[in-house]
């Protein structure tokens, strides 16, 4: 369907609405919780998740912060990491399609992902490719190291593969200050091909400026826009049992909207670089690839 990053300039609201995006669907979804400052959702929207026909409860042993240690296994044995992967997979809510990877719970623990990060993306473009399912990954806030993204300090290798970069932006005059030069980073970083359609774009997050205006100021296109709605942005936050009628909040309603224009905004991106990559042999095949492109791949 669409591997999509979220990420920030500042502690925007990424993890919330991550999460609003994931909850809200009905379609089958992975919310990875990349954020190298340390994760928050085993202690709030996880926390009193069950597992398993045990009940059990999340704990420390479950994580992102494992993977380095399973992957050593897995290079020992010689045996498949997938599975061992899908076992530091935590549900999000009573269904069986919202599945989330818990992050760090110490950001020391960033330097030792460096190695696991080429099979974790292989495990995320694979959920995505072929078993359909949405993948939505929570960057945290962008950490720069001389004008690039920080090696150790950001999931910059998964953020160069997705299929969409959203830079999460409040409307507000402080927040849209300290996005502008993350926009110019990021447009350097993931080698924009001019042309396709943009990997880069805008999450705008409240009200109180224009999209069109957020837009032209950062100079990059607002993909989504949800408006922002604390009480049930606290629930998101908290866990447990969401509120009477917070499926029906203008966040989730926004959240669940914005989807179906992202995956096809991601298909349609593939399809132009697929139709770059392609050798088409006659002038007609091209013309066909570039219709398709342009109308983009209908979903349920």
């Amino acid at each position: 369907m669409a591997l999509i990053a979220l990420v920030s300039a500042k502690s925007d609201g990424v993890t919330t609405s991550a999460a609003a995006m994931a909850l809200a669907g009905r379609r089958p979804v992975l919310l990875a919780e990349l954020d190298m400052a340390g994760g928050s959702l085993r202690h709030g929207l996880l926390r009193d998740v069950p597992r398993g026909p045990h009940r059990n409860r999340l704990d420390g042993s479950i994580g992102l912060h494992r993977l380095p240690q399973a992957n050593w296994e897995r290079t020992s044995s010689g045996q498949d990491i997938t599975p061992q992967i899908v076992e530091h997979l935590w549900p999000m809510d009573d269904s069986d399609y919202r599945v989330a990877l818990p992050g760090l719970t110490d950001p020391r623990q960033a330097a030792s992902l460096t190695g696991i990060w080429p099979t974790l993306l292989n495990v995320l473009q694979l959920t995505d490719q072929q078993e359909r399912w949405d993948v939505i990954v929570d960057g945290g806030r962008l950490v720069l190291e001389g004008g690039r993204l920080h090696p150790v300090l950001t999931p910059a290798p998964v953020l160069r593969e997705a299929d969409l970069v959203l830079l999460v932006v409040r409307m507000t005059e402080e927040s849209q200050s300290l996005a502008y030069p993350m926009v110019q980073a990021l447009h350097d970083e993931l080698a924009i091909q001019p042309g396709t359609p943009q990997m880069l774009g805008l999450l705008a997050l409240g009200d109180g400026y224009p999209p069109d205006e957020v837009a032209r100021s950062l100079r990059a296109p607002v993909l989504a826009h949800l408006p922002w709605d604390e009480a049930t942005a606290a629930a998101i936050r908290r866990g447990g049992r969401m509120p009477r009628g917070a499926s029906r909040s203008r966040l989730m309603r926004a959240a669940r909207d914005a989807m179906a224009p992202l995956r096809e905004h991601a298909d349609r991106r593939r399809l132009h670089l697929q139709m770059r990559t392609a050798q088409t042999h006659t002038p007609q095949v091209t013309q066909a690839v570039q219709q398709l492109a342009q109308r983009g791949v209908p979903h349920d």
